[in-house]
């Protein structure tokens, strides 16, 4: 089992920055994690983030995302990552 602020810490290194679909998160998730997750977005007074919870993960992780759309694709950019 991974410890997950440890992963969350390195995943929010790798992420800052860069806008995602949703299939690019969750093919760098993957990446790092090696293993079965889900990734839930959820969205609260306008507020978007995803819910990362693997039963390798010692804790579920937030991701807190920016929506945008270019070209009628829509994009994320990730602004934090923290267990949840």
């Amino acid at each position: 089992m991974k410890d997950a602020i440890s992963f969350a810490d390195t995943l929010f290194l790798l992420m800052e920055d860069f806008e995602y679909t949703i299939m690019e998160l969750e093919d760098d998730i993957f990446s790092l994690l090696r293993d079965e997750f889900q990734l839930t977005l959820n969205e609260e007074n306008k507020n978007c983030y995803f819910i990362l919870e693997s039963p390798n993960l010692s804790q579920d992780i937030k991701l807190s995302v920016e929506r945008t759309e270019y070209d009628g694709e829509e994009f994320f950019l990730v602004s934090s990552v923290k267990v949840a």
